[in-house]
């Protein structure tokens, strides 16, 4: 008999949010292929729910012949939260589909056993797939998880990285949605994990009892869909590709080319900055600034760091910060904090807060503040 009760209608309902969210996030108009992704990973997840909301329902007792219908694509999740994640912070990969040849697999063991008849299936179950290639594709699909949750996780530090080199405005675009998305996955599989091991470790374990593991996929369905859709249209700024100019091969009977001198190089390009007050662009990244300079970023990148000790980032803020501190500390100066930011060259007010609290150790209002009672004394 077939009946909806508390745990098929929780996991159900679930599932269907989730399948509406995918469906949102896949007619997004940004990020068109992470969103994608995304949603193609949610519904993964909710295809794995699906064999317990029947099941909970009767559906199996009802219609045993259901069973090996090929809803578990676990060996996607690691994929899709790799290219997913790449596909937010860079452009796109053009080669896919050998991340997916494992997926395959998985998918033909179960879809070419479901047209058999029951009693075929059921002693294929009890030989062969319960035993052998059940275990192994659980491994495959935890290792996958690991190893594609462990190389997006250092593509996902270099990006901050890069950011915080590259950008004045890194605060603005802060991934820390991709860090919380990484360890909603790592998260969630550790805890699959642990129950897989409950169940070597005593067979007698029934799907009644993994009920609260399919609660756990449904906060992440939830977890993925709301706060994906939330970020669905967060444009990050995608690192280049690098393009620096190799330098030219010398003569080997040239005499070797004196080394330069990068502090100098640094202080000289330091003081055009200050000179010709670049910083105060919104939208200078460092290489808007090296075109400015007639060099390349990583010439500049290495002067500045070896003359101020400091990235662009920082060498910029810095400026940006001190010219706010000197507006603050003229006596009647009472724009507000926003329109002082934005005239030193910050583009966002988060941006602003963060660089000005890195700088003066304190809060642009209440440096404020205290500047006003200095000023008053």
């Amino acid at each position: 008999m077939i009946a909806f009760g508390p745990m098929s209608i929780t996991l159900l309902i679930c599932a269907m949010q989730g399948v509406l969210l995918a469906v949102l996030l896949f007619r997004a108009g940004a990020n068109r292929a992470a969103n994608r992704w995304l949603a193609l990973l949610i519904l993964a997840v909710a295809a794995l729910m699906t064999p317990y909301i029947i099941g909970y329902a009767g559906f199996y007792d009802r219609w045993p012949w259901l069973s090996f219908a090929p809803f578990p694509l676990t060996l996607a999740f690691g994929p899709l939260l790799y290219l997913y994640t790449v596909s937010l912070v860079e452009a796109p990969p053009s080669r896919v589909w050998p991340h997916f040849v494992a997926v395959a697999v998985q998918f033909l063991a179960y879809a070419l056993v479901f047209p058999f008849p029951l009693p075929v299936k059921d002693r294929w179950n009890d030989a062969v797939h319960e035993p052998f290639i059940d275990p192994a594709l659980d491994l495959a699909a935890l290792v996958s998880i690991a190893v594609y949750g462990a190389i997006a996780y250092r593509r996902y530090r270099a990006y901050r990285q890069w950011l915080d080199e590259n950008r004045t405005d890194s605060a603005d675009f802060e991934p820390v949605w991709i860090r919380n998305f990484l360890a909603a996955l790592v998260t969630m599989g550790a805890i699959w994990a642990g129950f897989l091991i409950a169940k070597r470790i005593d067979p007698s374990r029934d799907y009644f009892d993994q009920f609260p593991l399919y609660v756990g996929y449904s906060l992440l369905v939830l977890y993925l869909g709301i706060a994906g859709w939330r970020h669905a249209e967060t444009r990050f700024p995608q690192a280049p590709a690098a393009t620096e100019p190799a330098p030219e091969p010398e003569p080997e009977s040239a005499a070797p080319a004196p080394l330069r001198d990068w502090t100098a190089q640094g202080n000289a390009w330091i003081a055009r900055i200050e000179a010709e007050e670049l910083w105060r662009d919104p939208g200078l990244t460092l290489a808007s600034l090296a075109r400015m300079l007639g060099t390349n970023t990583t010439y500049l990148s290495r002067a500045l760091g070896a003359a101020s000790g400091e990235n662009f980032n920082a060498v910029i803020n810095r400026r940006r910060v001190a010219a706010v501190q000197g507006l603050l500390a003229v006596p009647g100066e009472d724009r507000d904090l926003l329109t002082l930011a934005l005239d030193a060259g910050f583009n966002s007010k988060a941006s602003f807060n963060r660089a000005f609290r890195d700088f003066a150790g304190m809060s642009p209002s209440a440096w404020r503040s205290r500047s006003q009672i200095s000023l008053a004394i």
